[in-house]
């Protein structure tokens, strides 16, 4: 007989207080039992809690191929030492919430931003396994790069320095509307159009400010909002006329992100006359993600009349440049059809952040000084030979390791290797723009080259532009532009998504290599009502967060409205609807290609418990992807559910008919986001049993029903009930084994019953009260 069963305490100690033995007890004894051990006094629950071994620590005892782990923010894990602590000493593996999805990482330009990423990496124990989470979902996707990449291709046809993207009433305001021009601010009066008052007698915008209030300029702002994000790191102009009514007018330009007000600059002031003039301004943003532009009307009394605006990229008017399109900014992140040789150098394109006003550029090293410059030779061979006679434009940014070492350009028959148009550029440390203005005299030139092996030393040139010089104009020209769209092809759409999925596969999987070997490849892919989502139609429902699945417009289909289905601001996009069933194949193909041997890759879903339809659903999906990708084996290794429940609301029953029929179908089953909810972040005593049981009956149940070859493990989603870390996720809940202080749970003590298959406890005995206070 145990008697910490039966024995009770006469005057309860109250467990709070430093020590017992400032609150003596007294025991009461059953009738013919003598003198009570101190080993022999029951444990309160707080001190049987507390007297648990970590998680980890039992399932390496008890359940050796059954590996627990915790889905996390690397925020909270890189910056909260004790969430750190607590997360290293209890789990076997970890999940990222966010910070390996597509959205995070895939930038508007297609490359990786793997910042967060490779911190996540250094601060995790290398004992500690992580879950790669997720490649393909139809949501928290870089919506704005995947939909441009499918955009129709624009043709503009313009004799205006400026690739105008203001059409219509945005620019002229003739038929009488703001066009998407609107105005707020405590100093604003008005917005009108005014017929027949432009410089031209047309229409034309007119804002008024209240005049006695004039103050700061954004006390008074007209903006205009874009579908899609300006390109970082390019050149635009802003353009237009105006007068004021006052001749001391001023109106400001900014840039900013529409929708959280954020990625403000491009200040720039403008004196406005009560005479109409042009006004133009360029700039430069390296935010990736711009969508508006902001014309400030609050500094000085008046109202302000505009007229003819353009706003777009900064078209070349030195030149034709015939390198446009070939990477030649870099930006790519590949060299373009650019080579070199000589010297025993060597070229690469440089780390992010190091080009002129830009991520990329090239870096040349020149190892040692070289009888001349053409030593070491950087060039670009064209299909076509440069027209005798005719003047073109060299231009480039360069800087070197070394004061006063230099580059020299030259044109080059490719086959002879005869050459002429040499001219040397002396560089500085600094970024310095080369330009050089060369006219070809010779048949059959049809390379250029930077030389770069006089001296030794390290070279960085960017934005190489090579084209015929423009005859400048010697009057006055009416500007105009028309704008085209040619959309894409079913077919290639489907090429240029397949290209950007492997890309993003290939890239994430090789930057991580071997330290992650298990891979959520598709997450959700099934819809609640048991279709394939995104294909033949099917996009009800909502998806894991709660937010509703939106089916895409003509428009969308066709890349016309980036703004499709980005109201919740969660980066849907469904990429069967583009690639069909393929995009499942695909996606499992390229994972096994670039993730590192004898990778895991799952599939990855919800509510399966609960819906034994979606379950079914599910696995035919995963037997399609076997039967149907191009290695010609099975290529699914696993199968996920999430398991998001709730402790009233999930019976034994419905978790033991899930787990036996994904274990019927041979795969790695694993529970990838498992939490409990209580409906309330005050739970009672009974809740948090309630909540313990759930916990325990989930592990006992998938090691009853998983055979021990295909268990894969259990992760638990999120450390605590911190409201930090429930912002989004289950917000006013306590779902999880640590409550908002980092304490252990009643449910702390269900995941280890459950993992060991017995209650633990039972093992402690009266002393073991002491590591409580220890």
């Amino acid at each position: 007989m145990k008697f910490n069963k039966i024995i009770f305490p006469a005057l309860a100690c109250t467990l709070m207080l430093g020590s017992c033995d400032d609150n003596k007890m007294e025991w009461g004894t059953p009738d013919g039992h003598g003198e009570i051990s101190e080993s022999e006094m029951p444990l309160a629950l707080k001190e049987k809690i507390a007297n648990y071994d970590y998680i980890k620590a039992y399932a390496a005892q008890y359940t050796p191929n059954l590996i627990v782990g915790l889905g996390l923010g690397t925020d909270e894990y890189i910056g909260n030492a004790d969430y750190k602590a607590i997360a290293d000493a209890n789990f076997q593996m970890f999940t990222t919430g966010n910070a390996m999805k597509h959205q995070t990482v895939v930038q508007s330009d297609g490359t990786l931003k793997l910042t967060t990423v490779d911190a996540f990496l250094e601060a995790v124990p290398t004992d500690i396994q992580i879950y790669g989470h997720n490649f393909i979902w139809h949501t928290q996707q870089n919506q704005n790069y995947l939909k441009s990449l499918i955009a129709p291709q624009m043709n503009i046809e313009s004799d205006s320095n400026v690739a105008n993207i203001l059409t219509g009433d945005a620019s002229d305001f003739n038929n009488g509307t703001s066009g998407g021009w609107s105005s707020w601010g405590d100093n604003k009066e008005e917005q009108t159009i005014e017929n027949g008052i432009g410089e031209d007698g047309t229409a034309c915008m007119a804002l008024k400010n209240k005049g006695d209030n004039a103050g700061a300029a954004y006390t008074a702002q007209c903006g205009y909002t874009f579908d899609t994000y300006l390109q970082a790191n390019k050149e635009y102009i802003i353009k237009f006329k105006a007068k004021s009514s006052s001749n001391a007018g001023k109106l400001q330009f900014q840039y900013q992100n529409g929708t959280n007000y954020g990625s403000q600059g491009g200040y720039n002031t403008f004196d406005i006359g009560s005479t109409w003039n042009t006004y133009e301004y360029e700039f430069i943003t390296t935010y990736e993600d711009v969508n508006r532009i902001i014309l400030n009307f609050g500094e000085v009394g008046g109202t302000y009349y505009i007229d003819d605006i353009e706003f777009g990229l900064k078209i070349d008017d030195t030149m034709t440049n015939i390198l446009a399109g070939d990477n030649s900014d870099f930006e790519g992140g590949t060299k373009g059809s650019w080579g070199s040789w000589g010297n025993s150098s060597s070229t690469n394109v440089s780390a992010k952040e190091e080009g002129y006003k830009s991520d990329y550029c090239v870096v040349l090293v020149n190892p040692s000084d070289g009888d001349d410059y053409y030593a070491a030779q950087f060039a670009y061979t064209f299909n076509e030979p440069l027209a005798v006679g005719e003047t073109y434009i060299i231009q480039f940014y360069a800087k070197s390791t070394i004061n006063s070492s230099g580059v020299q350009f030259a044109s080059q028959n490719s086959n002879d290797y005869s050459g002429e148009g040499y001219h040397a550029f002396t560089l500085s440390t600094d970024w310095t723009l080369c330009e050089y203005e060369y006219t070809c005299t010779k048949e059959n030139i049809d390379r250029i080259l930077i030389n770069f092996g006089k001296n030794a030393a390290t070279f960085h040139v960017d934005n190489i532009k090579f084209g015929l010089k423009k005859e400048p104009q010697t009057k006055a020209v009416t500007r105009s532009t028309t704008i085209t769209y040619i959309p894409k092809t079913a077919q290639e759409k489907k090429t240029v998504l397949l290209n950007a999925m492997e890309s993003w596969i290939k890239g994430m999987a090789e930057h991580v290599g071997d330290r992650i070997k298990d891979w959520d490849v598709i997450n959700e892919p099934i819809t609640d009502n048991c279709q394939w989502r995104g294909i033949d139609g099917a996009f009800g429902g909502t998806d894991s967060e709660g937010k509703a699945d939106i089916a895409p417009t003509e428009d969308a289909v066709n890349g016309l409205n980036l703004n499709w289905s980005n109201e919740t601001g969660n980066g849907h996009f469904y990429w069967g609807y583009y690639l069909g069933k393929e995009y499942a194949t695909k996606a499992f193909e390229y994972a096994r290609q670039y993730c590192a041997q004898g990778s895991r890759l799952f599939v990855n879903e919800y509510n399966l418990e609960t819906n034994p339809n979606k379950l079914a659903a599910l696995i035919e999906f995963v037997k399609y992807i076997d039967q149907n990708n191009s290695t010609g084996a099975a290529i699914v290794d696993g199968i996920g559910t999430q398991m998001h429940v709730t402790a009233s609301g999930i019976t034994k029953e419905q978790i033991d008919a899930m787990f036996k029929t994904l274990a019927a179908t041979g795969k790695l089953i694993r529970v990838t986001e498992l939490d409990v909810a209580l409906g309330t972040t005050t739970p009672s005593a009974e809740q948090l049993a309630a909540q313990s049981d759930v916990y325990q009956m989930i592990f006992e149940s998938y090691k009853e029903n998983i055979p021990e070859a295909q268990q894969s493990g259990i992760t638990i989603w999120t450390l605590s009930d911190n409201p930090d870390e429930h912002q989004y996720w289950l917000k006013d809940q306590s779902p999880n084994l640590f409550d908002a202080n980092y304490a252990r749970k009643h449910a702390y003590k269900g995941v280890c019953d459950g993992i060991a298959g017995k209650d633990i406890s039972e093992g402690f005995t009266g002393t073991d009260w002491e590591k409580v206070y220890e």
